[in-house]
């Protein structure tokens, strides 16, 4: 039991300093959400807000979390959390009551003690999240913002799951039968080892059964040992074993090599240890074992088959004080059977061992391939490989766009042809018309060794496209000038090259490119001073993309020309005379100007029409007014066509 709590302690304290650099970690049955260091109970900040998007949709409301109102509350929530976190040791009630009371006056995780790593324990208080609505095989992103008097907010990386972690393979160190069950130990050599680990058993259905008994773990220099005792065995059995790792947030690995062990009497078996390993710098496998006892044996034979039940054969026999050999007669990646045989001096007794296995490696690179060419098809591509190597098993397809460096594999694996050298691979998801393809490939051997990167090709499918239509056409008319603006489309197209922009009257018929038949305009507006005063003219803008193709919409406008203005005189005074009313004013500045138009009316009275004057005369004198009448005035300016100008502001005087 003090192991197991060494080890739940263990992964308690990792599972906080990860948490502290990852914010995102995938964990069985979701997303771990790590949220910091401050409690969200209004000390150090309100609330915590979680923001998630995925890689098909944009950030979205998650939860906004806060601690607790009551130390009840808090335990409530804590003992209800723990059940994610079975294999973890769980605070007191005291210990959960002092924890509440240090959060509610400091409101920081670190001032909780060794309790508040606890996964559970920083559910309860708002300080991590886990997010059970994920879907599987989802890539997410999460936002973790703080609420309160601060701004601080943080991004985690990309993360989904199920996630299942690689580490060190196991193989069987030794096993014994004992009284109280089947003792069985591990071992794997480097510093990648699991936080902790299952061991299930196959007996006599294909279902495993973990096996619940005393775990153990303990490293020794760059050894890691696991041992299970499995109280759960009957002699006179064969049973199968798998280790998996698990880490720190309950992911498993996937299960070991298993191995085979044969209790039918197990009391006199010779041989505790047994390993099978493939050779690492040559194509081999090479064979260890350990006898109990060597005084009466006479020699070890060595049998092997493809198969773990029938086709055994002798391969090589060996002295009793031997406890190796290596097996150089393999096919690569290609599993063999194993087991030992132990004759007596007197040659009538034999004893076999269990049966173990593994395979060997063709440990050389392969040869890098080359890719020939790259065929843009009207569905897709088609590259054209030439492996250069054999034992090939396949060949990954890695792919990227518009000369990026950033390759993903779009074939994993694609089988090497089995009489030739030769391949082609067709390309024909997920492309697009506008984009430039690049393309390497890696060839991969039957002993999962990858070749060097491939040279890279580029091309673009025949995929028909469309320039996008112009948008956003306006346009207005100032300082005797047609003036016309469009959406610049390549902002939402990057292939988009310029554009060609018709004009006509809207009288005629067809439309004129106002640019060359070949030119492409490639601006986003236009200003247009040949026009006649007084007409309407149409214009039509079209995209125009790099490889020549033109939108088929074209945004349009209708703009008309106004006639020319008759400008209105300006600075129009009146004076009481003794003889009438002098009016005078100043001369519109102005093409074509005939003359003037002179009004007069009383309060409430219609004006009327006075005098028509000249366009050399710039007053006149009113004779018909009549004395102590008020009069007011307003003059219009005419030009040669007889259109006449706005008013000006009327003036008054008394005679």
């Amino acid at each position: 039991m003090k192991n197991v709590i060494l080890i739940a302690a263990l992964a308690i304290t990792t599972l906080l300093a990860n948490a502290q650099n990852k914010i995102a970690n995938p964990a069985p049955k979701g997303i771990m959400v790590y949220l910091g260091v401050k409690i969200p109970n209004g000390v150090k900040v309100n609330s915590i807000k979680i923001e998630r998007k995925s890689d098909k949709e944009n950030y979205k409301r998650l939860v906004e979390v806060k601690a607790p109102v009551a130390d009840s509350d808090f335990k409530a929530k804590a003992k209800d959390y723990k059940k994610y976190f079975p294999d973890y040791t769980f605070p007191s009630d005291s210990m959960l009551s002092a924890m509440w009371v240090r959060a509610v006056k400091y409101g920081l995780v670190d001032s909780l003690g060794y309790w508040g790593l606890h996964p559970a324990v920083r559910m309860a208080l708002g300080m991590m999240y886990y997010d059970l609505e994920a879907n599987e095989q989802t890539v997410y992103t999460y936002k973790v913002s703080l609420q309160g008097n601060t701004n601080e907010e943080n991004t985690s990386d990309a993360v989904s799951y199920p996630y299942h972690p690689v580490y060190e393979a196991p193989y069987l160190y030794q096993y014994e039968k004992l009284k109280e069950g089947l003792y069985i130990k591990w071992a794997s050599v480097g510093n990648n080892a699991p936080d902790g680990f299952k061991v299930y058993r196959y007996a006599d259905t294909k279902t495993p059964e973990e096996v619940t008994g005393t775990h153990t773990k303990y490293t020794t220099k760059d050894t890691t040992f696991y041992y299970v005792l499995d109280k759960n065995v009957t002699a006179g059995k064969v049973y199968q074993y798998s280790l998996v790792g698990v880490d720190k947030f309950g992911n498993t690995s996937y299960g070991s090599n298993p191995i085979i062990i044969n209790l039918t009497d197990f009391s006199t078996v010779f041989f505790p240890a047994l390993k099978a390993d493939g050779e690492k710098d040559r194509l081999g496998v090479n064979l260890k074992w350990r006898i109990s006892d060597i005084r009466n044996v006479a020699s070890v034979h060595i049998f092997r088959s493809e198969d773990f039940i029938n086709g055994f054969e002798e391969i090589a026999a060996t002295r009793a004080a031997d406890s190796t050999y290596t097996d150089e007669k393999i096919s690569p990646n290609k599993i063999y059977y194993y087991y030992l045989q132990v004759k007596d001096k007197t040659g009538t007794q034999t004893k076999n061992s269990a049966k173990f296995f593994d395979y060997g490696f063709d440990n050389k690179k392969p040869l890098t391939p080359i890719v020939n060419g790259a065929v843009a098809l009207t569905n897709g591509i088609m590259l054209d490989v030439t492996l250069t190597d054999v034992n090939i098993a396949g060949y990954r397809v890695y792919r990227s766009e518009n000369g990026s460096s950033d390759f993903t594999v779009v074939a994993d694996l694609v089988p090497a042809p089995k009489d030739s050298m030769h391949s082609f691979y067709y390309d024909t998801v997920n492309l697009n018309g506008k984009t430039f393809y690049n393309y390497y490939v890696q060839s991969e051997n039957t002993s999962h060794l990858v070749s060097d990167k491939s040279n890279t090709v580029q091309t673009r499918p025949n995929i028909p496209v469309q320039a996008p239509a112009p948008t956003g056409f306006t346009f207005y008319y100032q300082d005797s000038a047609i003036n016309l603006f469009w959406k610049d489309m390549k902002n939402d197209d990057w292939t988009v090259a310029g554009y060609k922009l018709y004009k006509k009257e809207i009288t005629a018929k067809d439309f004129q490119l106002i640019f060359g038949k070949d030119s492409v305009y490639p601006g986003t507006r236009f200003t247009d001073y040949n026009y006649t005063a007084g007409k309407a003219y149409d214009y039509e803008v079209q995209t125009v993309d790099i490889f020549g193709n033109v939108s088929t919409m074209r945004a349009m406008a209708m703009v008309q020309v106004p006639a020319q203005q008759v400008v209105t005189p300006a600075g129009i005074t009146a004076f009481n005379l003794p003889d009438g009313i002098r009016i005078e004013w100043g001369a519109p500045i102005m093409d074509g100007l005939k003359g003037y138009k002179l009004y007069r009316y009383q309060r409430g009275n219609d004006a009327e029409l006075i005098a028509n004057i000249n366009a050399g005369t710039n007053f006149y004198l009113d004779k018909t007014a009549k004395a102590g009448q008020l009069y007011f005035y307003t003059l219009t300016a005419v030009d040669n066509s007889n259109n006449e100008s706005a008013e000006t502001d009327e003036v008054g005087v008394r005679h």
